[in-house]
């Protein structure tokens, strides 16, 4: 079998795990807020919210549990460069296994190195071997899966287990030995006859071999397919005297019969069929896994064991069980189970049908209810009412923090009322802040902010700041402070000298969306400022000059703080500003300063209006994203501090098009312009307005006409 036939299989989890349950991060961007009843991977926080993607709240809740450590130095990445501190995070971010992604790709370039065991191995066995011998199928991967096991490491047990054997001849066991080699070209196209892989018989003299070979035989008919066959020799070996092949042929049983069960159960494009699953084939599977976990708990193959347990609950649609699966391997703890994985299982298998009637691990219960808590759209009712939840109170028993938690939560999120919300919230007591309590301390300042009490919240989140050592909840702190200082109008306090807030993000995002003027002339000027947040400052101060209208202010603001650019270059480089002019088109401009000039002494001068509109759509600054302030209760969302109508290339046009005074050039330029706007696609890109093609045409006309004689009319072959 291909990899092409075998990733419908594969990819099954993530054909049926629905978005409104976890999330994918292909493109992320930060939303910087803290209220969040919504799904958003992208979004993040350090406490348990509805908003963050389940896998998140799983992490923070097992991390409490001391099942697994998780990471408090979130790996952006390329992250920066859409904006990202530590908080909020993407799911990807959180993943450390990310940062190493590089080197680990470095690594798989280079020799396996069972590679070099297996050579090493069989040279012992009297067998010269090259690396290329070792060359197998990539394919996919799963749980159940019947290629996924004949791989190097499984014969690496196989390959010890002919040098544990003392009865084999040396004879005996090269030939086993290139025979197991000769497996791992199965599962390809083109498959070799069995007899071109397993030993002859008369090369098998010894009991100890045969078993050997029936061993062999059986897992040839396994990766072909033949799974009665396949059964009937691991069945004989169930009760061999050789320890390995007895241990692997218990656990093959199982495998065996699962396979059996779920042969028919998936179409060619990978979707799950229940009813087309073997139930008495999957009982067998049940009973021989089992059996071997009963045998071997610890065994070499427990751990795969287990994992196809959860895939048998899985297709049995036994959520329950399933669910209890789950909550045992987490108990297990990270050094003995691959959480991320064990995590990604979880979201894409079993979330998608569990509901918490199904749950009785408290953990697993309150990941399920913080989903329930999130907004439930067009419908009225909440997912969750509030009576449901307090009647899982006796499932929280040996978590009664968390419940009371989930209850404050409910009335914060879904009932609406942040008194409520602070009256069930317990006291979480001094030191160390743990997942839990950190939410139920966060909670607290947003409820407390819900009321209108921002000098109290204001007074909690900084008692909070100054005692939490965690890197992640410190970073969620800055950005309730800063987030409590815009809504009182006290930004000047985030870029105080002894300002605790220290994230470069939200610094610069308050200067480019919440600043005034004399705020960011402060930090453009500010020595002790990091360079990124002084060009950020600069580059805003005198974008909204020019966008404003304030040319005066413009001048003294370029000859105040004159801009030496950096290496390397800033995310916004205020060199942009010092532009030389040009003759774009066939129309001659100025300096930007030049420019400046002519408007601070008539903000109506042809001239200066045309070529600043010039400057603008050179440099792609239509509908720059200054202009487009974050959604409410994000940071950023204040009013801006500067006042009036933003610059608009068309409004100017248009303007000039019915001025008295303008020159007959400067018309034809404006009206060519104007037409322009709406090249090629016939949108608007200058501005807003909704100009009908009528107007357009009119445009076009006058311009062919009225101005025949000029370049542009020459020029301009067309409206949109």
């Amino acid at each position: 079998m291909t990899l092409k036939r075998l990733l419908p299989l594969a990819l099954l989890c993530g054909l049926h795990a629905p978005a409104a349950l976890a999330s994918s991060d292909m493109t992320c961007t930060p939303s910087w807020k803290l209220i969040s009843d919504q799904l958003s991977g992208c979004n993040n926080l350090a406490f348990l919210s509805p908003g963050n993607d389940s896998r998140v709240n799983l992490q923070l809740l097992l991390d409490d549990a001391g099942y697994l450590k998780l990471t408090r130095t979130p790996q952006a990445l390329d992250g920066y460069e859409y904006g990202y501190g530590l908080v909020p995070f993407s799911l990807g971010m959180l993943d450390a296994n990310r940062a190493l992604g590089e080197a680990t790709e470095a690594d798989e370039q280079g020799v396996d190195p069972n590679v070099a065991y297996l050579t090493q191995a069989l040279q012992r066995l009297g067998i010269d071997s090259e690396v290329d011998a070792f060359a197998i199928h990539r394919f996919a991967e799963g749980e159940g899966n019947r290629c996924r096991s004949n791989d190097l490491q499984a014969m690496r047990g196989f390959v010890d287990a002919l040098s544990a054997t003392p009865d084999l001849a040396a004879s005996e066991a090269q030939a086993l030995a290139r025979s197991r080699r000769s497996l791992l070209s199965l599962c390809g196209e083109g498959d070799p006859q069995t007899e071109e892989i397993l030993p002859q018989a008369t090369q098998l003299q010894s009991p100890a071999a045969q078993a050997f070979g029936n061993y062999l035989r059986g897992a040839d008919a396994f990766y072909r397919g033949d799974f009665e066959q396949a059964r009937e020799r691991f069945a004989e070996l169930a009760d061999s005297e050789q320890p390995w092949l007895r241990e692997t042929a218990q656990y093959l049983l199982g495998r065996v019969a699962l396979n059996q069960a779920q042969l028919n159960a998936f179409d060619e494009y990978g979707f799950f069929s229940p009813e087309q699953v073997d139930n008495t084939s999957l009982d067998s599977s049940t009973k021989a896994f089992e059996q071997y976990l009963t045998n071997y708990p610890q065994g070499l193959y427990s751990d795969s064991a287990r994992g196809l347990q959860r895939r048998v609950y899985w297709l049995a649609g036994d959520t329950r069980r399933f669910a209890e699966a789950f909550a045992r391997q987490f108990e297990r703890g990270a050094q003995q189970v691959d959480m991320p994985a064990l995590i990604e299982e979880l979201d894409a298998k079993l979330l998608p049908s569990l509901a918490p009637d199904a749950i009785e691990d408290p953990l697993l219960l309150a990941m399920v209810d913080l989903i329930q808590l999130r907004d439930p759209g067009s419908n009225r009712e909440p997912r969750l009412s509030l009576e449901q939840l307090q009647a899982q109170q006796p499932r929280f028993a040996s978590q009664p923090g968390l419940h009371a938690y989930l209850v404050a939560a409910w009335h914060f999120y879904r009932g609406g009322d942040a008194q409520k919300a602070l009256a069930a919230l317990p006291d979480t007591g001094s030191g160390p802040m743990s997942a839990l309590a950190f939410s139920q301390e966060t909670l607290r300042g947003l409820a407390l902010e819900a009321k209108g009490e921002q000098a109290a919240a204001l007074q909690h989140w900084q008692t909070l700041l100054a005692s939490s050592q965690d890197p992640l909840q410190r970073a969620q702190l800055q950005l309730a402070l800063a987030l409590n200082h815009e809504r009182s109008g006290e930004l000047g306090k985030v870029f105080a000298a002894d300002s605790p807030i220290t994230t470069a993000p939200i610094r610069e995002r308050l200067l480019t969306y919440g600043a005034g003027p004399e705020l960011l002339r402060q930090q453009a000027g500010n020595e002790q400022a990091p360079a990124d947040e002084r060009a950020t400052a600069l580059y805003t101060l005198l974008y909204r000059d020019l966008d404003y209208g304030r040319y005066a202010d413009f001048l003294r603001d370029f000859a105040q703080f004159p801009y030496k650019a950096t290496q390397p270059a800033q995310h916004l480089d205020p060199g942009l500003f010092a532009w030389s002019g040009g003759s774009d088109a066939g129309y001659v401009c100025p300096s930007l300063v030049r420019i400046a000039e002519r408007l601070a002494a008539n903000a109506e001068d042809a001239q200066g209006m045309l070529c600043l509109g010039d400057f603008i759509r050179i440099h792609g600054l239509d509908d720059h994203w200054l202009n487009r302030p974050p959604a409410t209760g994000e940071l950023g969302s204040a009013p801006s501090q500067f006042q009036g109508a933003s610059f608009s290339r068309l409004a100017a046009y248009q303007l000039l098009l019915t001025a008295p005074q303008v020159s007959r050039e400067d018309k034809a330029y404006a009206l060519f312009r104007a037409i322009n706007c709406y090249a090629p696609s016939g949108y608007n890109s200058c501005d807003g307005q909704d100009i009908s093609k009528d107007q357009r045409k009119q445009w076009f006309q006058t311009l062919k006409r009225s101005y025949a004689d000029t370049q542009w009319a020459q020029r301009l072959k067309y409206y949109w």
